[in-house]
């Protein structure tokens, strides 16, 4: 391991990037579909001659830059930074796998945002044919976008046949690739429509929501469409582990259970945005849509991360950090052999000398204990706190001395979310201690 862990109590630091992760998926699925949306309603507006829509339209597109592009750039460079201190070995990894994927991105992302501000600022400047193209050049843009993405993260789930000697597009046209962007692109056409909808209910007549409001539903009910031909893909595809924890997890079933739920409530209420026009729509209502629609991405990326456990990227990086292909060397050496930050704490902190750090289970009781929770905080605490969140204390409180023993002697047997031992049999021994002594009630 080559890099320091970052310890964040109650929380535990991974559950920090959905924090700032799902409000950024959230405005960035409506930066996708809402270029869909408004690329379209420019378009009738001038065939049909509509100034009063147009009029409506530009006070939307208003919004939608301001929202999408100050908010969506805000919380990219806010993922970038959790990332980097949560998961540096992932990230690094991502990032070398990925080069030409992630310069590709960027020049879609330059193109996506010179083309969004030239339709919002040029709109009176720009003649209606250059209008409606500018406006289906940043929704094309924005799906590239969208599409990118969708290959680098779907990647972390199922790495198909890709090896670290394979190349770049082998990685790309993952086995879930093609299923996450069905899934996503219904989602952002979903979940635009709510957000317009908000829009509508606060800033258009009456009048004009009847007309607009079923417009809105049927693109938002033909991309509902793809997340059943999406869904049934993603779940076709899903490794063994994947399937085992989204079974056996009970948080994940209940977030499977809230994806489906709230997915056929919006599906309900675009049905009757097509039916009865805007009549029903009202602040608190769209809002209250909104909310449910944020719920259904939520429980939809916490469930894509939650199944790739035991790994950060499948079958290559396991959750602390540690690449497969390592652990026959750490499970030899130890894993203090291999952590220069790790040694250097110990080093620094408890004034050990590095030949006692090679049999951590001959040092006075005391010590070992210490060094058992250091070799926790880099082992186990990306996925455990102490209290909170996955919480460890509580986990091992009924437990006896010699179940603790047993479950950390066979780690990934105890639970299949877990990853194997990462250590040597004497680095083992000094985290049975430091949890033993947790469990009875120590620090």
């Amino acid at each position: 391991m080559e890099y320091p862990v970052w310890v964040v109590p109650f929380l535990t630091a991974p559950m920090l990037i959905p924090l700032v992760a799902i409000p950024h998926v959230i405005v960035a699925q409506f930066a996708v579909g809402g270029g869909f949306l408004l690329a379209d309603g420019v378009t009738w507006a001038y065939r049909h001659r509509r100034a009063d829509i147009l009029a409506y339209l530009r006070d939307l597109a208003r919004f939608f830059v301001l929202l999408t592009i100050v908010f969506g750039a805000v919380t990219g460079v806010g993922i970038w930074w959790t990332i980097g201190l949560t998961a540096p070995e992932s990230t690094s990894a991502l990032i070398h796998v990925f080069v030409f994927g992630w310069a590709t991105e960027w020049v879609v992302f330059v193109l996506e945002i010179v083309s969004a501000f030239a339709f919002y600022y040029l709109w009176d400047r720009l003649r209606p044919r250059e209008h409606m193209a500018m406006g289906w050049i940043y929704a094309a843009s924005a799906w590239l976008s969208l599409v990118l993405i969708t290959g680098i993260t779907s990647f972390m789930l199922t790495t198909g046949r890709w090896t670290p000697e394979r190349d770049f597009f082998t990685a790309f046209f993952n086995p879930s690739f093609l299923p996450q962007v069905l899934i996503r692109t219904s989602g952002s056409l979903a979940i635009a429509a709510l957000w317009i909808g908000v829009h509508l209910s606060f800033r258009a007549p009456e009048p004009l929501r009847e007309e607009m409001v079923p417009r809105l539903s049927r693109w938002a009910m033909a991309g509902m469409a793809l997340i059943l031909v999406g869904g049934l893909g993603y779940f076709a595809v899903l490794p063994d582990h994947a399937r085992l924890n989204m079974i056996r997890a009970p948080l994940l079933l209940i977030m499977t259970a809230l994806n489906f739920g709230a997915t056929l409530i919006a599906l309900t209420a675009f049905g009757l945005g097509h039916l009865r026009g805007g009549r029903w729509i009202n602040p608190p209502e769209a809002l209250l849509m909104l909310l449910i629609g944020a719920v259904a991405i939520t429980s939809g990326e916490f469930l894509r991360e939650g199944a790739r456990k035991p790994y950060r990227i499948e079958g290559y990086i396991f959750s602390p950090g540690v690449r497969v292909a390592e652990v026959p060397t750490l499970q030899r050496d130890g894993l203090i052999a291999h952590s220069p930050w790790l040694q250097r704490y110990l080093q620094e902190n408890l004034g050990l000398p590095e030949e006692a750090l090679r049999d951590p289970a001959r040092l006075p009781e005391p010590l070992k204990v210490q060094v058992g929770e250091a070799l926790y905080n880099y082992h186990c605490a990306a996925c455990h706190a102490l209290d909170g969140y996955n919480g460890m204390r509580p986990l091992i409180q009924p437990w006896t001395s010699e179940i603790i023993a047993d479950a950390v002697r066979h780690l990934h047997r105890t639970n299949p979310a877990m990853p194997p031992w990462l250590g040597n049999e004497a680095e083992r021994e000094a985290l049975i201690a430091y949890l033993v002594t947790l469990q009875k009630g120590g620090p």
